[in-house]
């Protein structure tokens, strides 16, 4: 028969010292391998290898044997993978196992019992294209050397079509490498679809935004409206609609801000000034026109005619043609300089678009009226009213006050 004493002490043992022995946890990391590489990170996308746990735990040496913790995942336990010191009585036990279909919770056992239960979250392709967004979408439409922002093309012929826009994820983007993005140039007219991939570097897939870039494949001339449409997976974020403005349409709604005159001086430095130079101050002096188109959104190449004109007409000796890409926004346009010797009898340029007349930089300046010996008034001689007399007229008038 067992001492009294000693089945007292049996208790003990098992409440104190056995209890005593189990290691407690101190901290859980979720994280995945991808390719190689372990990213300590949650949730755990899809495409991942294996999911990876790194468990913490403070205990005496005796808890730290790696066959004594186990994880049990519904259907299935796989054993502690490895345990690592982490100073004094801390230790780390960790697990890797296939990425299970979506989240779920699992138990950690020590010697059988469960000592914790854990949550791995899992990202699946659905959550991750809900998360996706598509910021800041903008076509760009390019001209030669020149590309601008565009809701329409105000002429039927460019050099390519451009779309750019702002992609944003809360849980990174390493997913898209599987599920692909892309976008679709659409021709309303014909019916013809140019698809572009768009393909994103390990610095991007790495980070949770990523400024991205898609070329059209093709340069078919619009004719009726595009659509430019991006697509991750079987999802889609954006949708952005081209009009073709005619290029009549277009050009009518081209106007002039203001008349300026472009100067090279000794030096070789171009720069402009309001009033009409003098010409023995330039080397070569040129019109210069601040331009805006008049179709909100549109962008579009106009070819323009500069003329010069004398007091018997146009000088059929100086003209010159120049493009301009035109958009709803300012642009300083300065065609051309000529030489001040060519310009003894020209009194000043003309800018031409579609057979109109646009505006009329006077390089005279304004003629005043004269008091005769008798005390008449002689009126000035007639010229052609421009941008730079009506700011004389302001300058002088400012003068008065």
């Amino acid at each position: 028969m067992t001492p009294h004493w000693l089945a007292r002490w049996a208790v003990w043992a098992r409440t104190k010292l056995l209890r005593g022995g189990r290691p407690l946890l101190t901290g859980v990391t979720v994280g995945f391998e991808r390719a190689g590489a372990t990213r300590w990170e949650s949730p755990v996308p899809w495409t991942a290898d294996a999911v990876a746990l790194d468990v913490g735990f403070r205990g005496p040496l005796r808890a730290r044997h790696k066959s004594e913790f186990a994880l049990r995942l519904p259907g299935t336990t796989f054993p502690a993978d490895a345990v690592r010191p982490g100073g004094d009585d801390r230790f780390h036990v960790t697990f890797r196992f296939p990425v299970p279909p979506d989240s779920l919770s699992a138990d950690l056992l020590w010697r059988g019992r469960v000592v914790a239960t854990l949550l791995v979250p899992v990202l699946n392709p659905a959550r991750f294209l809900t998360g996706l967004t598509l910021t800041d979408a903008t076509v760009a439409v390019r001209f030669g050397g020149t590309t601008a922002p565009a809701s329409a093309i105000g002429r039927d012929r460019y050099d390519g079509l451009l779309a750019v826009a702002l992609l944003r994820s809360p849980t990174g983007l390493a997913p898209l490498a599987e599920l692909g993005l892309r976008v679709a140039f659409h021709d309303s007219r014909s019916g013809t679809e140019y698809p572009a991939v768009v393909a994103l570097g390990a610095a991007q897939l790495a980070r949770s935004e990523a400024l991205v870039t898609a070329v059209c494949p093709e340069h078919p001339q619009p004719a009726g409206p595009w659509w430019v449409v991006w697509h991750a997976g079987d999802r889609t974020l954006a949708a952005q609609r081209l009009q073709v403005v005619p290029e009549e349409k277009f050009e009518l709604g081209v106007r002039v801000l203001e008349i300026r005159f472009a100067l090279l001086d000794a030096s070789g430095t171009v720069h402009t000034a309001k009033q009409p130079p003098v010409l023995s101050d330039a080397g070569k002096i040129g019109p210069c026109f601040v331009l805006a188109g008049g179709e909100p959104g549109a962008v579009g190449v106009c070819r323009f005619e500069i003329v010069a004109f004398a007091s018997a007409g146009p000088d059929p000796n100086i003209q010159h043609t120049a493009e301009a890409v035109i958009t709803d926004g300012q642009m300083v346009f300065a065609p051309v300089l000529f030489d001040v010797s060519a310009l003894a009898r020209v009194s000043g340029f003309e800018l031409r678009l579609g057979g109109r007349v646009l505006a009329v930089a006077s390089l005279r300046p304004v003629p005043a009226a004269r008091i005769n010996g008798e005390g008449g008034f002689v009126p000035p001689p007639d010229f052609t009213w421009s941008q730079a007399a009506d700011d004389e007229l302001a300058d002088r008038l400012r003068r008065l006050q």
